[in-house]
């Protein structure tokens, strides 16, 4: 395994020249910043990353294969990279075009573009998207959507937002098993998206933990299809969300099943939402909301990641707990911004909001939680008395040094 480095003072000026210079195994990091017109046609084995911030691809001319500004065909991974301007004469101008493989995307954002990920008919293949983030892909003609995965072995999506697709899909997929957990999925005030989630050819699929809500301008009032031509052994699982209408229309239903296949939809909250399901239906626990939840519209690719559990750092450099860079709140969870030393309640995890974001306790026992965005050492105190006796907080700068936020 080697690491290639792209950028400014790197090994290769452009991306497309170290994927060309590259073996299986290899490691491209690459300069934050903009890069025009490099595109890369992926033969190797190999994890692309972004380093000290987000790589943006972009296109202002078609891509000479006519596909996309980066087309895979086997095994990648890509972590902080973005990707706009794909369009070409075809109409499906995407930002990857998946031609095989198991491609993984960790805090990506796709957006602007003909099609944000399109994915060919590869059985075999599996596409894993997580903290990511698609938005405003789409010509216009209803045929191109963010996400277009076709005939995979698995698609799973998790922590991720799709929103604004332009009259397309939010999310199309033919996978033969399709995950979609703990992601926001919204049209929006003005976003005109048909589906939120289209499954034209069924498949085993779980929808759980989401956040999804149809705008007054969609294309469509319904939220998830599940198309007529299932495959064999299809099934579909919709449990925990939160659907949310703003369409206006009494015809808006959470699931249009078009296949002989009776989904189970259980334990999910609505808000006017008129209608459950058209056709086969399993339908139980549902709670209807008479206050409209808010979406957060925060990327997920800026939000950092749980810190490891059990891991332990030496610094120096203390500095008093009652810094209005520190505070605590239940659960770990913390606003953007704190003022004042922290009033803590029995079983407040302490937290520091670092990177903008928040950070919570990865361990419960006192003296080993690891807390922050930065990944500070940190008690947890039960008790205000317990708060007070505590030592002071070490230094978050010298600590996002020892365990980067990345």
């Amino acid at each position: 395994m080697s690491i290639l480095t792209v950028g400014a003072g790197g090994q290769f000026a452009t991306l497309a020249a170290a994927v060309a210079a590259s073996h299986d195994g290899d490691v491209l990091q690459v300069k934050a910043g903009t890069y025009t017109n490099d595109f890369t046609n992926i033969t190797t084995k190999i994890t692309i990353e972004g380093i000290g911030g987000m790589v943006n691809l972009v296109a202002t001319v078609p891509p000479p294969n006519g596909k996309a500004i980066m087309t895979t065909n086997t095994d990648v991974t890509l972590k902080d990279i973005a990707f706009s301007g794909a369009a070409v004469a075809s109409g499906n101008g995407a930002g990857i075009r998946y031609q095989g493989g198991n491609l993984t995307i960790v805090d990506c954002y796709f957006h602007n573009n003909q099609e944000g990920l399109l994915a060919g008919a590869y059985p075999t293949g599996n596409i894993t998207i997580t903290n990511s983030e698609f938005a405003y892909n789409g010509t216009g003609t209803g045929y191109t959507h963010n996400l277009y995965v076709g005939d995979i072995n698995t698609l799973t999506i998790t922590g991720s937002y799709f929103h604004n697709a332009v009259v397309g899909h939010e999310i199309k997929s033919l996978a033969q098993n399709t995950i979609i957990e703990n992601n926001r999925i919204a049209d929006g005030a003005t976003g005109n998206a048909s589906y939120a989630i289209d499954l034209p050819a069924g498949g085993r699929v779980v929808i759980a933990n989401n956040i999804i809500e149809k705008g007054p301008h969609a294309q469509n009032p319904n939220f998830i299809h599940m198309g007529s031509s299932a495959y064999p052994g299809s099934s579909l699982l919709i449990a925990n969300n939160t659907f949310i209408s703003d369409t206006g229309r009494s015809s808006t239903t959470l699931l249009y099943n078009a296949t002989t296949v009776t989904a189970q939809v259980t334990n999910n909250q609505i808000y006017h939402v008129p209608h459950i399901a058209s056709g086969p239906a399993t339908v139980s626990g549902t709670v209807v909301l008479s206050t409209e939840p808010t979406i957060s519209t925060a990327h997920p690719y800026l939000v950092p990641p749980a810190p490891t559990a059990g891991a332990t750092v030496a610094v120096s450099n203390t500095v008093s707990k009652s810094s209005p860079q520190f505070i605590a709140s239940p659960g770990g969870q913390a606003p953007a911004a704190s003022v004042g030393p922290p009033v803590p309640a029995s079983g407040v995890d302490f937290v520091r909001d670092g990177y903008g974001g928040t950070g919570a306790l990865a361990s419960t026992a006192y003296g080993t939680g690891i807390g922050g965005a930065g990944g500070m050492v940190l008690p947890q105190p039960s008790s205000v008395a317990a708060y007070a006796a505590a030592p002071d907080i070490k230094n978050p700068s010298v600590l996002a040094a020892v365990i980067p936020h990345s």
